[in-house]
């Protein structure tokens, strides 16, 4: 399976053009982050925060909770914060429409599973035309991942209806309704499915570390900021502390407190919390190939 070629040289050549060099550009430390709420996307933040990694690095961070990808980037873009929580299918069109984004590492694999109810009458892609498929955005990573998938088999992706529902607490009263019929989920997303009393069955899954199939999307979270910050010195400690996270999250020592953080700060119950860390463990690199 390949990617539609929807990045070209220039856009690809940006999105190595990473931000954590740094500059000289005075910054008194503050930093604003858009972040997904409750959500595994924004892990890394999440962690620099809670073990007082942007502190070690004399920098006062405030986050800002967005409802989904083009109003992060939008905020991003404004000026209401100074980095954001990106996915590539939102990153792009704004690099694409002469928005000067940089990325900052780590970057995030791909976290997500089309999920269905019990009740669907859905065991295979081959099933979807006709249902109703709960995602954050329309446009954003999660359509582009079921339209993917869908491609791949020849399925037109028209015949599938996507319904915007925002983050994960507004998607589990329309499948306790039964006004769904799936949802495009993380791991730490369909736990909280199963805690409410709403067991979901992913009919995909996604390995990030392989060669091709769906995994080939290469990255499904992408930290950004715009070259105004990149440019200040305020950038390098941004991604010290971020990577320092990203070691973190990989440290098997960590697994236990992992797991905590999971149910403090993305409503992970206790009891899934283990099983969906050992799901983010490898999913941030702190670099990137130009393949990828």
């Amino acid at each position: 399976m390949k990617l539609r070629p929807f990045v070209g040289t220039v856009i690809a050549a940006v999105l190595l053009l990473s931000a954590c060099g740094g500059g000289g550009r005075p910054n008194d430390g503050s930093v604003a982050i858009g972040v997904y709420p409750a959500s595994a996307l924004s892990l890394p933040v999440y962690v620099a925060v809670q073990q007082g990694m942007f502190d070690k690095e004399g920098l006062h961070v405030e986050l800002i909770d967005g409802k989904n990808g083009p109003e992060l980037i939008s905020g991003l873009i404004g000026g209401t914060t100074d980095l954001a929580v990106g996915a590539p299918g939102t990153v792009v069109p704004a690099i694409e429409q002469g928005q000067s984004l940089r990325p900052l590492s780590p970057y995030g694999s791909i976290d997500l599973a089309i999920a269905v109810t019990k009740d669907s009458g859905i065991t295979t892609i081959e099933d979807l035309p006709g249902k109703r498929i709960a995602i954050p955005s329309r446009g954003g990573a999660a359509e582009q991942f079921v339209n993917q998938l869908l491609g791949e088999r020849n399925i037109d992706a028209s015949t599938v209806q996507f319904i915007a529902a925002a983050p994960t607490a507004s998607q589990i009263p329309l499948a306790r309704k039964g006004d769904i019929d799936a949802a495009v989920l993380t791991a730490a997303s369909q736990a909280v499915f199963d805690a409410q009393g709403i067991p979901m069955t992913a009919i995909t899954e996604v390995d990030p570390v392989a060669s091709d199939g769906v995994s080939s999307y290469g990255l499904g979270t992408v930290l950004v900021t715009t070259a105004t910050f990149a440019e200040s010195d305020a950038a390098a400690p941004v991604c010290a502390a971020l990577e320092a996270a990203a070691g973190w999250i990989a440290d098997p020592a960590n697994e236990q407190a992992g797991a905590q953080l999971l149910t403090e700060r993305m409503n992970v119950p206790a009891d899934k919390a283990n099983q969906v860390w050992a799901s983010q463990k490898t999913l941030w690199p702190v670099e990137i190939s130009a393949h990828r």
